[in-house]
């Protein structure tokens, strides 16, 4: 349950992950025009979502499992440079999600070690 439903994604994170009830995150964001009927996927960087909070929030708590980059957008490369046996639809989305989200996981990191200090 996150933002296209109508929920704070941090506060999804915080209430079940305080109960070790969380197996896999779907990250993604997303524009929501109206709660569970009209929503759009965006780019990780472009929606109405919070990524970093929530990133931090996965850090804080020391989140063990997947985070999955869910639904990347497509860019022009992707159709313009297939590739053969490949079954994304989107490498370069996959890519910058993956690497945006690292860099968050890693932002995040570095800014709780230093509060801790």
């Amino acid at each position: 349950m996150t933002k296209e439903l109508g929920h704070d994604p941090v506060e999804v994170c915080r209430y079940f992950g305080l109960r070790d009830q969380i197996n896999h995150v779907h990250f993604r964001n997303v524009v929501s025009r109206v709660p569970n009927l009209d929503y759009t996927e965006v780019w990780i960087d472009e929606g109405q979502v919070d990524m970093f909070a929530v990133m931090s929030e996965l850090v804080r708590q020391k989140y063990p499992r997947l985070i999955y980059p869910e639904h990347p957008p497509a860019n022009d490369a992707d159709t313009e440079f297939p590739f053969d046996g490949i079954s994304a639809t989107t490498y370069t989305g996959f890519a910058y999600t993956v690497g945006y989200a690292r860099a968050m996981m890693q932002a995040a990191i570095s800014t709780q070690s230093q509060g801790e200090n």
